[in-house]
């Protein structure tokens, strides 16, 4: 596994990656300091205008925790571990894997053990994953979970659940669902299936305006607390699909109008994301007081509130996130959002709310074009020290708590075409994270 794992993991590669950067001058790269409170007030009246209005003003100190330094690890990390492996193959997978992450500075693993509505282990709640054991609802006969969270633990690595909570399989794939959990039984009753479902291009969707749904997905992120005590639980930006059609949850709207509410569609949706989220953070939190709970949301505050149907604003100012790690993956040279002017943004709503900001880093895009990057389209082909200007950068940031790589294949074992770029790419950011950040 990984075409690039001997470079990173020597002492050798190390001290090299560090003279580079003292001959390079890697800080002076940067854009020039500027300003943080000079970014401007959206000037048009609009959705974006009143997520982000009263806000500047506030500068609430964000407590100081450890750095953050994550990578996620995605199903599709996982699946080619797992499929056809014995359990002695998937525990030396895992021990390199963690051994990997380690000897580039990261502290912190994010592990998605439930993307579909399924799960990487043996659950009460959702049926075991194809991406495990080759067919949905088939089980393997060890908990993969349970020995990645044990070789983090050895390996000095924090260790996360990621969940998706609203997206399902196919319906196509619905039948291998075995009856005796929840959703195959809401798919099998169509008045359950109404309330509690929603079928958007063929793939079903939990709805978060059924208070049923809301506690599966509640009780689901208790379980995973209780039989592996992670040191958090994770989500990210699959919310509501975008450009999901009125038909999709129109039931559950109209029951709500019914008993005398007044939102309109949008507003409905997003207060159902909010009540979900909450009662997921609640359910995490009395399960285990010490655990964090995050969500990363997109870049965009915009796609996020109209697109998604989630109030970034509302959840940080709510008090019921330990940090927010938004997707920022876009190059400075962006035109439609450079990365550093996103990033302020980030950093004055995580201020705002009291909460540290942990920034999502695309590693994925080391040595390809970024064809909705305008004028930068050829930026992360370019400029091998992107990502490691970014993490100065970031850390540089008031509310800065940490930075998520994405994804673990990228670092590891990305695409051959992108193995050397991303290889040059490590040795210029990993050595920023074998050192603690330097202190204001």
């Amino acid at each position: 596994m990984g075409k690039i794992r001997k470079a990173v993991c020597t002492a050798g590669a190390a001290l090299l990656s560090a003279c580079m950067l003292g001959s390079c001058g890697l800080a002076d790269l940067l854009p020039a300091p500027a300003d943080r409170d000079a970014v401007s007030r959206p000037e048009t009246a609009g959705t974006l205008t009143e997520i982000l209005s009263g806000l500047w003003e506030q500068q609430e100190e964000t407590p100081e925790q450890e750095e953050m330094r994550a990578v996620w690890v995605s199903y599709l990390d996982l699946s080619p571990l797992l499929k056809g492996k014995s359990e002695a193959e998937f525990a030396a997978s895992a021990k390199e894997l963690c051994q990997n992450c380690a000897a580039v500075g990261l502290n912190t693993l994010i592990v998605q053990v439930r993307p579909f509505c399924d799960s990487f282990y043996p659950s009460r709640y959702f049926p075991w994953s194809k991406w495990a054991s080759g067919t949905l609802g088939e089980a393997l006969r060890y908990d993969p979970v349970r020995i990645l969270r044990d070789e983090a633990g050895r390996q000095g690595l924090a260790f996360h659940g990621w969940l998706n909570p609203m997206r399902g399989c196919t319906e196509e794939e619905m039948p291998l669902v075995p009856e005796e959990y929840p959703v195959r039984q809401w798919y099998d009753d169509p008045d359950a299936r109404e309330e509690n479902l929603m079928i958007v291009d063929g793939i079903v969707y939990l709805n978060p305006a059924s208070p049923d749904v809301r506690k599966l997905i509640a009780d689901g992120a208790a379980e995973i607390q209780e039989n592996y005590r992670t040191d958090g639980i994770h989500i990210d930006d699959y919310f509501y699909p975008p450009g999901m059609e009125e038909s999709a949850d129109s039931a559950s709207y109209q029951a709500y109008l019914s008993q005398g509410g007044t939102l309109d569609l949008a507003a409905w949706r997003r207060e159902n994301t909010f009540a979900m989220v909450k009662e997921l953070s609640a359910a995490v939190h009395e399960t285990d007081p010490a655990a964090r709970f995050g969500v990363s949301p997109r870049g965009s505050l915009e796609q996020n509130y109209s697109d998604l149907y989630i109030d970034v604003e509302q959840w940080i100012q709510s008090g019921i996130l330990d940090y927010i790690a938004p997707q920022i993956y876009y190059g400075f040279e962006n035109d439609a959002a450079p990365f550093d002017e996103t990033a302020r943004q980030w950093d004055r709503l995580a201020r705002a709310g009291g909460v540290p900001l942990i920034a999502g880093l695309a590693a994925y895009k080391v040595g390809k074009t970024d064809a909705y990057a305008g004028g930068g389209a050829s930026e992360w082909i370019e400029s091998e020290d992107l990502l490691a200007r970014q993490i100065l950068f970031a850390r540089d940031l008031p509310a800065y708590g940490g930075l998520i790589l994405f994804r673990y294949g990228s670092l590891f074992d990305p695409p051959e075409e992108t193995a050397e770029a991303a290889m040059r790419a490590q040795s210029i950011w990993a050595p920023l994270l074998l050192e603690e950040p330097s202190q204001p």
